[in-house]
């Protein structure tokens, strides 16, 4: 009996040995976000203060954190910030992000909910490249353009334009200048002038549009996906028969499509509240 109650009072004394270890490591992951979330260093008054923890323990956590180089401690002013052995892990961890694997279930979700196709192109050497795409039912008998490692004509196709468009404009007058445009519809846009303005407003509505540029019979509608530093790397697109994607329709597809970028986006640990 006596070792039984032994082994009770053994397992409660266990339990709330990890019950304090636990709750001293959201103490330790509060600190850092709160370091990380800060416009600048902090000191331990201050943390102590926005955190409602006693002085002692953010000091004796930030002590911890410093001999391990998690935090840094600024010299003149004794304020702490993020250390570099943090920004050692989120390399690893960014290095291990593929973008087609975190794109992909978004490209399924959103060619079932408009039974279009959609298609994931990324940016290389001044041209957009479809790396992956989800082929609705719909569009079996219809020939379309999209083909994964293919080049998306940048002048025409929604993916590449939105890409394009929120480059700078000195990058973007220097791709322009330097290629010739084929015209693949009576729609395509080939002359530089008209395509910088066409550009520029593509930007400011944070959406691209192909209206029969590429192929006549087919539209494409695409939005931005941006990487942790805000800068557009990649574009998600749904595309499909122009006699589906009518006006009435365009409204709801653009909010899917937007909405997806934006999705894909926060995946790659962009913060929506930074825009660049």
């Amino acid at each position: 009996m006596q070792v039984e109650s032994g082994i009770y009072f053994y397992n409660i004394e266990q339990n709330k040995k990890k019950d304090d270890h636990m709750k001293l490591l959201k103490k330790v992951i509060d600190v850092l976000d709160f370091l990380s979330d800060a416009e600048r260093d902090m000191g331990v008054t201050e943390l102590s203060v926005k955190m409602n923890l006693p002085k002692s323990t953010v000091y004796r956590i930030l002590k911890n954190l410093l001999e391990y180089s998690m935090v840094e401690q600024e010299k003149d002013t004794s304020r702490y910030r993020i250390g570099f052995r943090l920004l050692k892990y989120s390399n690893s961890i960014l290095r291990s992000f593929d973008l087609r694997q975190i794109a992909k279930p978004v490209l399924k979700r959103v060619c079932n909910e408009t039974g279009e196709t959609t298609l994931l192109t990324v940016w290389k050497n001044d041209q957009g490249f479809c790396i992956d795409s989800i082929f609705s039912s719909q569009n079996i008998n219809v020939s379309l353009f999209v083909e994964i490692g293919r080049e998306m004509p940048f002048h025409c196709t929604a993916g590449s334009k939105i890409i394009l468009a929120n480059q700078s404009l000195e990058d973007i007058q220097r791709i322009i200048n330097k290629k010739h445009f084929l015209k693949y519809t009576p729609n395509t846009i080939v002359d530089p002038k008209k395509l910088m303005v066409h550009l520029l407003e593509t930007k400011d509505k944070n959406y691209a549009i192909c209206d029969e540029e590429l192929q006549e019979g087919i539209k494409a509608i695409a939005a931005p996906i941006k990487d942790i530093n805000g800068i557009t790397i990649a574009s998600v697109t749904i595309t499909g028969l122009a006699q589906r994607m009518t006006s009435k329709k365009m409204e709801g597809l653009i909010k899917l499509v937007t909405d997806a970028g934006k999705e894909i986006s926060e995946r790659l640990g962009h913060n929506k509240f930074i825009e660049k």
